[in-house]
C-alpha cells in the first residue's frame, strides 16, 4: 500500500487509524478490517464533519446566551459576530459576498448586451 504515491505506509500508520476507528469512531475490529481505504476515509469524513457540527453548535450556543445577557445593557443593538468571532464567520461572509444582487446582475446583463450590439 502506498502513501501519497511515495512512501510506504508503516504499522504505526494502520495502528494510528485502527485506534481512531475504533476508539473514536465506535467501529469494530472487522468492520475496519473489510474497509478499503476509500471506503475508511468517506466514514472518517462523515464522522468527522459530524464531530465539527456539534462542536460548532455548542460554541454558537455559548455565543447566543452571551448576546441574551449582554444585549439588556448595551445602547446599540449587538450582533453575535459583535460577541465572538469564529472562524466559520469569514467563510459565510466571504459567500455571501461572492453572491451579486439582482441589480449587480441586470447591469451586467445590460452591459454584455450592449457590447454583443443587442436592444
Amino acid at each position: 500500500m502506498k502513501k501519497n504515491d511515495q512512501q510506504e505506509v508503516t504499522q504505526a500508520d494502520v495502528e494510528q487509524l485502527l485506534g481512531i476507528a475504533l476508539g473514536c469512531m465506535g467501529m469494530g475490529m472487522d468492520d475496519f478490517c473489510r474497509c478499503t481505504p476509500s471506503e475508511f476515509r468517506a466514514a472518517w469524513d462523515a464522522w468527522n464533519d459530524r464531530r465539527m457540527a456539534v462542536e460548532r453548535d455548542h460554541w454558537e450556543r455559548l455565543r447566543m446566551s452571551c448576546l441574551c445577557t449582554l444585549q439588556p445593557w448595551a445602547k446599540q443593538r449587538l450582533s453575535p459576530s459583535d460577541i465572538m468571532e469564529f472562524p466559520w464567520d469569514e467563510k459565510q461572509e466571504n459567500q455571501k459576498q461572492d453572491i451579486p444582487d439582482r441589480q449587480e446582475i441586470m447591469r451586467r446583463y445590460r452591459e454584455e448586451k450592449r457590447k454583443a450590439g443587442l436592444k
